[in-house]
């Protein structure tokens, strides 16, 4: 009985590095990107965006996210068998951010691929931090499974940390929005957009401006009130903006840009984003302004009018259309009564002259 309980707990104890026996992680580095605005964007900011991290359960990984980051995960993954230990097939990886989205998690797979004996592959998984996102430190759980060619099955597993920070004063243009993008005849438009607070502090002096020189667009709000996104509400940290824009007819045609400048303390500029303004010519209401200006008719103008096909008897013939003025019994008329007048004046003349004599 003692033999059955020791070889039982020996088992459990054993289960998970048979698992793992075949596939391993072998590295893990970690690398942010930041969607910051536009002040930190210029800014030499001093931040680590990148570190190699050590693969073992419960380690910290040291680099700096904000809400709003692209987080990057490359992972080597090892088949570690030797010889003619079998290949693994179907091996991918999965990585699970805990609680993170609102209290979901976030999970991303990356591709499968196989692996033969003492082979090794790369992978990359990619996450996008929500920007309403808690700061704080999160539970991050990377495995890797396979299987071989019985469908046993293999897998590893590690479980490790990522700590999320908020700047102080971050905000930021969330979204920009200008329907339609290019205008012909109806040259109206309307253009939205959005602004965040992502930092930890509430901001009192907000102001947001749509700008265009060229377009004579100068729209500015000021002493707008976002509250701090670690305490607030989406509709307390948030704040949206709509302007209805229209063309006159007479406007050339181009490309306008329009710029979203984003102002704190009301003032000092700290976010910015542009978006172009296509006008055209209205090609319709320019065809609509020949059809309705006919040309002028006089004595010197002629209209030429095309010859028609039509079908008679199943053959094409082709007929012209003419008037009465190109007639050849017109001519033959107006001809006779040329030779009648010239025969009136004769006759006059030589009676004229019999009648002297």
């Amino acid at each position: 009985m003692k033999f059955i309980a020791i070889s039982l707990i020996l088992a459990l104890l054993l289960a998970p590095a048979i698992m793992a026996a075949g596939l391993q992680i072998t590295e893990i580095d970690v690398n942010v990107d930041y969607d910051d605005a536009y002040t930190y964007r210029v800014e030499d900011r001093d931040r680590i965006d990148s570190a190699s991290v050590p693969v073992s359960n419960g380690t910290r990984i040291d680099v700096d996210v904000l809400p709003g980051s692209n987080v990057t995960f490359t992972l080597r993954i090892e088949n570690t068998f030797q010889g003619e230990n079998p290949d693994l097939r179907g091996v991918f990886a999965t990585i699970s951010i805990e609680d993170i989205d609102d209290g979901a998690d976030l999970e991303e797979e990356s591709i499968d691929f196989d692996l033969e004996p003492g082979n090794d592959n790369r992978v990359e998984i990619k996450f996008s931090i929500p920007l309403d996102v808690d700061a704080g430190t999160y539970n991050i759980v990377i495995e890797a499974e396979g299987e071989d060619r019985n469908e046993t099955s293999y897998r590893t597993e590690l479980t490790q940390k990522l700590e999320v920070k908020k700047q102080s004063h971050d905000i930021r243009i969330t979204s920009v929005l200008l329907n339609p993008s290019s205008v012909d005849c109806d040259r109206k438009a309307r253009l939205a957009a959005e602004i965040t607070n992502a930092g930890s502090n509430p901001e009192s002096q907000v102001a947001l401006e749509f700008k265009s020189g060229n377009l004579g667009i100068n729209s500015f709000d000021r002493d707008i009130f976002l509250e701090s996104s670690d305490e607030a509400s989406e509709d307390e940290k948030k704040h949206a903006k709509t302007l209805n824009i229209e063309i006159p007819q007479f406007f050339q045609a181009g490309t306008f840009p329009i710029f979203i400048n984003l102002y704190w303390k009301n003032f000092v500029l700290f976010d910015q984003k542009t978006v172009d303004l296509v006008v055209r010519e209205c090609q319709s209401s320019s065809k609509a302004t020949a059809k309705e200006e006919p040309k002028e008719s006089g004595k010197d103008t002629v209209t030429v009018i095309q010859p028609k096909e039509e079908a008679k008897n199943g053959e094409i013939v082709t007929t012209t259309e003419s008037s009465a003025l190109s007639s050849p019994v017109f001519a033959i008329i107006l001809g006779a009564f040329l030779i009648l007048i010239l025969a009136g004046i004769a006759a006059f003349g030589y009676w004229k002259k019999s009648k002297i004599q």
